[in-house]
C-alpha cells in the first residue's frame, strides 16, 4: 500500500474541494429552478408549502449535487493518480503550477476554463431575462416585445463577447509568468536517471548493510 505525500494528500483534497464546489453551483442552479417552477407553475401547491419545505427544496438537491460530484472528484482523482507514475507526476505537477498563481490569476483561470460553459448559459439567461423584463409591459404588442428582448439580448452578447476578449488577454498575461515547459522527451530521461540514481543509491545502502556485521565479527 503506498503512502501518500503531503503534497498528494493536498492535491486530493484540492480537486474534491473544487469538484464539489462545481456541484454545489449546479446544484443550486437545480434548486433554483424547481423553486421558481413550483411558485410561478404550481402556485396552489407552492402556497400550502411550509418553510421548512421550502428552504429543503433550496437545499437538498444542492447539498446532494455537491457531494455527489466530490465524491466524484475523489474518484476520478484516484484513476488519475493511480493510472501510471507519468500521469501521477504530470498531475503533481500541475497542481504544484496552480499553486504558483495568485488568488486573482487563480479565478481567471477557472473562468477561462470554463468560459463557454458561462458564455452558453449567460447568452440563454439573457433571453430568458429580457423576455421575463420586457413581457412585463402591458402596452405593447407581442412583436414589439420580442424587437426589444432581441435587442436587450444582443447588447448583453456583446458584453460576454468583450469579457471572452479580456480572460483570453489576462490568460496570455498568465501564461507569459510561467517558466517554459519542460519537453516530454526530457522529462522522461530526466526522471529516468532520477530512478536510476535511486536505485543505484539503494544496492550501495544494502552492501553497507551487508558488510557491516562482518566488520563487526572480525574485530
Amino acid at each position: 500500500m503506498k503512502i501518500l505525500s503531503k503534497e498528494e494528500k493536498d492535491a486530493h483534497v484540492s480537486h474534491i474541494i473544487a469538484e464539489g464546489a462545481k456541484g454545489l453551483v449546479y446544484g443550486g442552479i437545480l434548486s433554483v429552478g424547481i423553486f421558481q417552477f413550483l411558485k410561478h407553475k404550481r402556485p396552489a401547491r407552492f402556497a400550502l408549502f411550509t418553510p421548512s419545505i421550502k428552504a429543503a427544496l433550496l437545499a437538498m438537491p444542492t447539498i446532494t449535487i455537491g457531494a455527489f460530484y466530490a465524491d466524484q472528484g475523489s474518484v476520478e482523482f484516484d484513476r488519475k493518480m493511480h493510472q501510471s507514475e507519468y500521469n501521477e507526476s504530470k498531475y503533481i505537477e500541475e497542481f504544484r503550477e496552480w499553486n504558483k498563481l495568485s488568488l486573482s490569476d487563480k479565478c481567471f483561470t477557472v473562468l477561462n476554463d470554463n468560459k463557454y460553459k458561462i458564455i452558453i448559459a449567460a447568452w440563454a439567461g439573457s433571453l430568458y431575462g429580457s423576455w421575463v423584463f420586457v413581457n412585463r409591459d402591458k402596452i405593447m404588442t407581442t412583436a414589439q416585445k420580442a424587437v426589444q428582448a432581441r435587442m436587450y439580448a444582443q447588447g448583453i452578447t456583446i458584453i460576454l463577447l468583450l469579457g471572452t476578449i479580456l480572460l483570453a488577454m489576462k490568460e496570455e498575461e498568465i501564461n507569459k509568468k510561467k517558466p517554459k515547459p519542460i519537453p516530454e522527451w526530457k522529462k522522461i530521461i530526466m526522471e529516468k536517471e532520477a530512478e536510476d540514481q535511486r536505485l543505484l543509491e539503494e544496492a550501495k545502502l544494502a552492501k553497507e548493510k551487508a558488510q557491516t556485521p562482518v566488520n563487526t565479527q572480525s574485530q
